[in-house]
């Protein structure tokens, strides 16, 4: 299972417990995960079957409803929570050149860590994206000095800076929206999170 399945499932099952797959698989459809993650709606159930085995997550109960089988409920352990945190804090303040995925999926789960810890990484963000807009002028001049890479190669990191400064944009938005107050963060008031 790849780290952003893993940060999707179990962020969702912290977000939602205790929950079942059923509403899972539902909810998270609804985000598009099949579109930006890479996640298909059966991988869930044996992502949940992996964080159980893993001892991430474990059974809360079941329920039922009219005339529907009875569903398996899950809530995350101590050890899941501390996963789901090293995961999420390692998405927030690393920086990926070529791939969204990361992003969207802390985006998804930001509210729980604290305020102050989002604003920080923001600002991390912000100044790394402009380190990775800068190594990727220097893999653009390597392209152009080079005699066997075709230079048209150049194009990847072309597209790469475009989509690293429209992560900016966002990120310099984002960042003024939450030291405005928008949204609500472990440790704010109205959190069902205590910050960790």
């Amino acid at each position: 299972m790849s780290n952003i399945t893993r940060l999707v499932v179990l962020g969702a099952v912290r977000q939602f417990e205790p929950v079942h797959g059923y509403f899972l698989r539902r909810e998270l459809m609804t985000w598009h995960v099949d579109e930006w993650a890479n996640i298909q709606p059966g991988s869930i159930y044996n992502a949940l079957k992996s964080l159980k085995q893993d001892g991430y997550i474990e059974e809360a109960g079941t329920e039922a409803s009219g005339n529907r089988p009875e569903r398996t409920t899950y809530q995350t352990t101590p050890l899941g929570v501390v996963e789901l945190m090293r995961l999420l804090r390692q998405t927030l303040w690393t920086v990926e050149t070529f791939d969204t995925k990361p992003v969207m999926a802390l985006t998804s789960f930001m509210f729980l860590l604290s305020r102050s810890e989002v604003v920080a990484a923001l600002k991390f963000r912000i100044a790394e994206i402009d380190a990775k807009i800068a190594s990727n002028g220097f893999d653009i001049a390597d392209v152009a000095k080079s005699s066997t890479t075709p230079a048209y190669v150049r194009e990847i990191f072309e597209l790469s800076t475009v989509r690293l400064r429209a992560e900016q944009e966002w990120a310099k938005g984002l960042y003024e929206r939450v030291v405005a107050g928008n949204y609500v963060f472990a440790g704010d008031a109205g959190s069902r999170v205590d910050p960790t």
